[in-house]
This record gives C-alpha cells, sequence and structure tokens, in this order.
C-alpha cells in the first residue's frame, strides 16, 4: 500500500457519505471531488483532516438539496496526556448529541491512532490491541446511541 493511501481512502469514504445522492456507485466522480477539494485547498492544508473536512462541508452547503441533511462533525484526539476511554466517550456523546436531528449524519473521528501511539513511540502488541478495542467502542458507542432510523456514518480518519 503507498504511503498515504488510507487517508485517501478516509477522504474517499468522507465524499461518499456526503454525496451519496449526487454519485450513487460511481467512484471515479467521488474521486474528482475529493481531488477538486485537495486543489482548492492551500499547499500546507492539504493533508490536514480539520481543513478537509471544513472544505467539504463548505461545498455540502452550497450544492445540496437538503443542506440539513448531513453533517460533518470532527471529533478532535483526546488531550495530550494519551488515550482515555472515558475521554472518547464523552467527545462521541457530544458529536451525536450536536447530529441527533439529522437523518444522514457524518461523524469523522481523527487523532485516534496519534493520541494510542503518539509520535516517535512504537506499535506494539498492547497499543494494536487498544487501538482495535478503541475502533470497536466507538462503532457500538454510536450504534446504540443513535435512532434506529438514522443513517450513521462514522468514519475513523
Amino acid at each position: 500500500m503507498k504511503t498515504g493511501a488510507h487517508k485517501d481512502f478516509s477522504k474517499l469514504q468522507i465524499i461518499c457519505a456526503l454525496f451519496a445522492e449526487n454519485i450513487g456507485d460511481d467512484l471515479y466522480f467521488a474521486r474528482q471531488i475529493k481531488e477538486s477539494i485537495e486543489a482548492a485547498l492551500p499547499e500546507p492544508a492539504r493533508d490536514s483532516p480539520s481543513a478537509f473536512l471544513a472544505a467539504a462541508q463548505t461545498l455540502v452547503e452550497q450544492t445540496a438539496r437538503h443542506p440539513e441533511r448531513s453533517i460533518v462533525d470532527l471529533v478532535a484526539a483526546p488531550e495530550a496526556q494519551g488515550y482515555s476511554e472515558l475521554a472518547l466517550r464523552a467527545r462521541l456523546l457530544e458529536a451525536l448529541k450536536r447530529t441527533c436531528r439529522f437523518e444522514r449524519p457524518l461523524l469523522v473521528l481523527t487523532g485516534l491512532k496519534e493520541s494510542i501511539c503518539p509520535a516517535g513511540k512504537r506499535w506494539t502488541t498492547r497499543r494494536k490491541a487498544e487501538y482495535q478495542n478503541a475502533i470497536a467502542y466507538a462503532r457500538a458507542f454510536c450504534q446504540s446511541r443513535t435512532r434506529p432510523s438514522s443513517h450513521l456514518n462514522l468514519i475513523i480518519y
């Protein structure tokens, strides 16, 4: 897998979730939208998840027939002291409260990998297991706290 492929995949997931009505199953069109958003960003901000999400949200608001139908919600990484399931739970709950009125909310969880394994540290077996448990916890938490009629998209960036 080439460097940064996981970030491209996450960006494509975001585009597919936000523009599902417009693109359908056309991944070529989704890639074009992703690349146009990236091209519109200044060079230093192209790798920033928050800049990409803000630009995608702006595009959704400008082009959507139902502007309140979907929302991009950024759940930031837990504080610098490291990963805490309690902090993750609080951030997820706050994000779900803000998106509960929408039929197709989009929740993007960023910084989870960096909070579990900070820069300069190694991915140990324990850290890998903790990361997988955090992903499972976030999915289960969001699934149990959303309406059955809601179509929540959770993307871990």
